[in-house]
């Protein structure tokens, strides 16, 4: 949004022009070149995140209660190095529960964009409110989405489900005919070395709406496969190729470069991930990783079930419903189903988990490829109907591909959470499902799979379908989807009271522009209970 980029860089000016410590004049000189960012609140705590070029790197971070820096809470000193491709993070700690904090970095040079971020609250907590992003793909649009939540007062906590960046190569995803004019990706190769990936990163960090909502709210962030290779599993990626290197190599120059640039806290040893934030007695908030840590290998129809004779199916079901197959692995589910009993036993009436993929099944509905263009190859759509009627999901590299793994995920939910919500990406598409447990008698948890920031949906491929047609057949053929959006791009804003979720599904119909019109709002709730799972979700007019 052009408002956000030039209100950016008034910021910018006034913090250059403001005078400096004495002590400053001591660091580095040098520049701040990709903003500042938050992430990751606890009760005393904040990471703070900049990236220095200049110098030896020497610089200074300060927090304060007020944005003139009168009450500074907290200050210390970092050092930028070309090992964290200049990335710096400061985890602060000392800070009161449930404030608003304002921080900033220093150099000889001059100070960096001044942020704004809050600590969680250690107790009580009536409200949380957050922003749900996923998929954005530089090439295919502007991210209206992050400038419209940045520009948001009432927003408290930023989660982004993955696919943060796409490492594909120039002109293979979008084609160059498809690329949004200005929005050229570097490296032009597919990011493979850990000097891609940094490039990667800091040309996503040019855009202004991502900067703006990096320097306003505090971020708690997922990977999904494009931080690494499309399809990725434990061992491997669909994308990844022998010529490329060991799949080891690439995925430690991936996880390194995430986790310098993003403003979270490395869990441990190792591209771990999850981990578990509490929002006061409010909520529990767990971040998973559905996508490299445990995943096994997904399944595809193309190989397994290429000539779908009855033999063929039910040796393909068997493999499918395997027990032991698994998204998380087993020692981040014994972990998962733990932090959940922890929240429950705590009294916090929400327990809101942060994962990559689509969970509630999904059958294609009968009459699918008559919606797409004329003359257009049925391809993944017509194997969709096809499998369908063997009641099989369409997308084998989502929830639906690891049934067993579902079950004991729902049955973890059912039996240790209050009112568990699953928030989710990846498909491109918003998903708002009611995840029934085993016995059918309650809910085991609700579902909110947000669609992407810019990366299309099944617009552009199921094109022949008048308005709402599209959303009208598949939920027809899904009858736990309360809703669905498979037209526009946007983002999830959820609102946890101790009685209710209130969600808004917010709405962009061209990301092509660089102006973003209003968005349509879609307003969706469903009611908490005192422990035997939430209501299903109620749908209002966009």
């Amino acid at each position: 949004m052009l408002t956000l980029a030039r209100r950016s860089l008034l910021t910018a000016s006034l913090a250059a022009a403001a005078p400096r410590a004495a002590w400053a004049q001591t660091l580095a000189n040098g520049l701040f070149t990709h903003g500042v960012a938050s992430g990751d609140p606890l009760p005393d705590g904040i990471i703070i995140w900049t990236r220095f070029v200049g110098g030896d790197g020497r610089i200074a971070w300060e927090v304060a209660e007020d944005e003139a820096f009168a009450r500074v809470a907290q200050r210390g000193e970092a050092r930028a190095s070309i090992a964290s491709d200049f990335c710096v993070k400061a985890d602060v700690r000392g800070l009161m529960p449930g404030r608003r904090y304002f921080y900033r970095f220093l150099s000889a040079s001059g100070p960096s964009l001044t942020g704004q971020t809050r600590t969680a609250p250690a107790s009580g907590g009536d409200r949380l409110s957050i922003a749900l992003f996923s998929c954005s793909n530089y090439a295919f649009g502007y991210f209206h989405a992050y400038g419209h939540a940045a520009a948001r007062d009432d927003i408290d906590l930023v989660l982004h489900s993955g696919d943060y960046i796409y490492e594909v190569q120039r002109g293979a995803y979008p084609s160059d005919a498809d690329a949004v004019p200005g929005r050229i990706i570097d490296p032009v190769n597919e990011t493979v070395s850990l000097s891609d990936y940094y490039q990667r990163y800091a040309l996503y960090h040019t855009d202004p709406d991502l900067l703006e909502l990096r320097r306003r709210k505090p971020m708690s962030v997922v990977w999904d496969d494009h931080e690494i290779a499309n399809d990725t599993w434990r061992e491997g990626a669909q994308a990844h190729q022998d010529y490329e290197g060991p799949f080891a190599d690439r995925v430690a120059a991936a996880s390194k470069a995430y986790f310098d640039w993003m403003p979270i806290r490395l869990e441990g040893r190792g591209p771990r991930l999850y981990r578990t934030l509490d929002w006061g007695d409010l909520a529990r908030i767990v971040l998973l990783d559905t996508r490299l840590i445990g995943r096994d290998r997904q399944l595809d129809y193309r190989t397994g079930l290429s000539e779908p004779t009855p033999q063929a199916i039910e040796a393909f079901r068997a493999q499918l419903n395997d027990p032991n197959r698994s998204l998380l692995g087993g020692a981040q589910e014994r972990w998962f189903a733990e932090a959940l009993a922890q929240s429950k036993q705590r009294g916090q009436p929400w327990q809101i988990v942060t994962q990559q993929v689509v969970m509630g099944d999904q059958i294609a509905p009968a009459g699918l490829t008559r919606l797409l263009p004329e003359g257009a190859s049925p391809g993944w759509f017509g194997q969709a109907e096809r499998m369908a009627a063997l009641n099989l999901p369409w997308n084998l590299d989502s929830w639906s591909g690891y049934p067993a793994a579902r079950a004991r995920f729902l049955a973890a939910c059912a039996a240790h959470a209050n009112n568990a919500i699953v928030l989710g990406g990846d498909s491109h598409n918003c998903w708002v499902n009611n995840l029934a447990a085993a016995d059918g008698g309650r809910l085991a948890a609700l579902e909110f799979a947000g669609g992407s920031v810019s990366s299309p949906g099944f617009e552009r491929t199921l094109s022949n379908a008048g308005p709402g047609e599209r959303e009208y057949m598949v939920r027809s053929a899904n009858p736990h989807t309360a809703f669905s959006d498979l037209t526009h791009r946007g983002y999830g804003a959820l609102t946890f009271t101790r009685g209710a979720c209130e969600a808004e599904w917010v709405a962009f119909g061209d990301v092509a522009s660089p102006r973003a019109a209003a968005p349509s709002v879609t307003h969706i709730a469903a009611d908490a209970s005192a422990g035997s799972g939430p209501g299903e979700w109620n749908i209002s007019a966009a």
